[in-house]
């Protein structure tokens, strides 16, 4: 049996560790990766990748171009990880991630999917050590120029595109701080745009703060993770020191983003003639 570690684990097994290593670097390969290649990049001789090549191909997990020589990732493991997903659902898959981060900041953690021309927050969890809290808006389309989340879609899209959505939904003050001066909000965005997070301080209703960070599928963004909460525990110091944890989280969520995904797969949709309408955002919870 393999020594423990000092977490009191077992340590790992090391055939093991470099099979997933193995199809971890597969996988950053779209058109493949030769064994010298291999090697040269996870530090393991040739030998003992063309042993656990050899188990993974039989097993059918992985393939070698006979032409290029090339090993890839085969469809069955692809079958494996979509099966997977589709059985549990798309809500279920996302959740952990979710609440591993409302665990860690004790606050609502939301996540808001780009539906068409809107932004729906479509699931959240949250953290149970607070008496006074964000209340969610899932089902809710977000005001894209007073949300956090909003403004990372608004920021990904090129400036004309974000003006004539601006146009259309105008920007109507929400709170004491909303931006309601279009050349302000553009001025917003870029920054939003340069440091890849957007941060929002009573913008949307009084007394709440949010920081948000994207989803990115293929380069384009297709949602956001926010972590909102009242500003006496999330001022804008907080928020910007959260950030890089919302990131990652973001990150996490990308890397399984299914093929396609839109707000019927989270049994939701914008509530009847709530489109623009956020209700009171933070409560007593029960």
């Amino acid at each position: 049996m393999a020594r423990s570690q000092a977490d009191g684990r077992p340590a790992p097994v090391a055939s093991v560790h470099r099979a997933v290593r193995i199809l971890e670097a597969l996988a950053s390969h779209a058109h493949g990766i030769a064994l010298t290649d291999l090697s040269a990049r996870l530090g393991y001789g040739k030998g003992t990748l063309s042993k656990i090549l050899d188990t993974l191909e039989r097993q059918g997990y992985v393939r070698q171009d006979p032409l290029t020589d090339r090993f890839h990732l085969s469809w069955r493991l692809l079958a494996l990880a979509f099966g997977h997903a589709q059985r549990l659902g798309v809500p279920t898959i996302f959740f952990p991630i979710l609440q591993e981060l409302a665990d860690e900041t004790d606050e609502l953690v939301q996540l808001a999917l780009v539906d068409g021309d809107r932004l729906l927050f479509v699931a959240k969890a949250e953290g149970v050590g607070q008496r006074i809290r964000m209340l969610p808006l899932v089902g809710m389309a977000a005001p894209l120029h007073a949300t956090a989340s909003g403004k990372i879609w608004l920021a990904s899209l090129p400036e004309a595109e974000a003006r004539a959505i601006l146009r259309r939904e105008g920007l109507p003050p929400l709170a004491p701080k909303t931006m309601t001066d279009r050349r302000r909000l553009l001025a917003d965005l870029r920054e939003v745009r340069r440091r890849g997070y957007a941060v929002v301080d009573e913008e949307l209703v009084e007394g709440g703060g949010a920081v948000a960070a994207p989803i990115l599928n293929h380069g384009r963004v297709v949602g956001a993770v926010a972590v909102s909460g009242p500003t006496f525990r999330l001022p804008l110091a907080r928020l910007h020191e959260l950030a890089p944890r919302v990131q990652r989280a973001a990150e996490e969520v990308a890397a399984i983003w299914p093929l396609r995904v839109s707000a019927k797969d989270f049994g939701l949709g914008v509530r009847p003639g709530e489109r623009g309408r956020v209700e009171p955002a933070f409560g007593r919870p029960p």
